[in-house]
């Protein structure tokens, strides 16, 4: 059976993928904010046939992710450090 797979990467973002029936992956779309876009992209591919009986999985969120925002801009670079 297809998936379409809606997960987080490492740097925070959603993303949407197809895995085929082989096992390949496909990305779709990502660089989102968040799931909540790409779960309503990925309902509307099945229910319009694009993607049809395709299952729809969706990942936790990652913690690590969860505690960064992007919107206070609470990231800053870190300073360059020497090798030992």
């Amino acid at each position: 059976m297809a998936k379409l797979h809606i997960s987080q990467d490492d740097t925070g973002f959603w993303q949407l993928s197809f895995e085929d029936d082989d096992g390949s992956l496909t990305l779709i779309s990502h660089q989102f904010p968040g799931p909540e876009h790409l779960i309503e992209d990925a309902r509307e591919l099945v229910e319009k046939g694009k993607v049809p009986n395709a299952a729809i999985v969706i990942g936790a969120p990652r913690p690590a992710a969860a505690s960064f925002s992007r919107e206070t801009g609470d990231y800053s670079k870190p300073a360059p450090q020497k090798a030992d």
